[in-house]
């Protein structure tokens, strides 16, 4: 990813001026070798396939999908329901601590 601007899709808007600011810093070169989780997918993911988990597979945590299948088990499926709001907001943070962790 080498585009500043399309970097506002992955980190959400509560953090675009701080990410704008730290993808100045960070450098092109920095920038470019990056890799981002695009949230549209993992809300895509968490809606269709969440029940089973596979969101978070997605997200790239083993133990938060097997928590996340033990709790939908448990909760009898009302926890997939409140994590498809969680999902999207979850990808963005992890995408904005990556960029700040660049820049660092």
């Amino acid at each position: 990813m080498t585009d500043i601007e399309s970097l506002k899709k992955y980190v959400g808007k509560e953090h675009w001026q701080e990410a704008e600011a730290a993808a100045a810093t960070c450098g092109k070169e920095k920038l470019a070798d990056l890799t981002f989780k695009n949230p549209v997918v993992a809300l895509i993911l968490s809606i269709f396939l969440g029940m089973f988990g596979i969101d978070r597979l997605y997200q790239g945590g083993l133990k938060m999908f097997g928590c996340k299948l033990a709790m939908v088990a448990l909760t009898f499926g009302t926890w997939w329901l409140a994590d498809i709001y969680f999902n999207k907001h979850v990808i963005e943070e992890a995408n904005f601590e990556k960029l700040l962790a660049a820049a660092a």
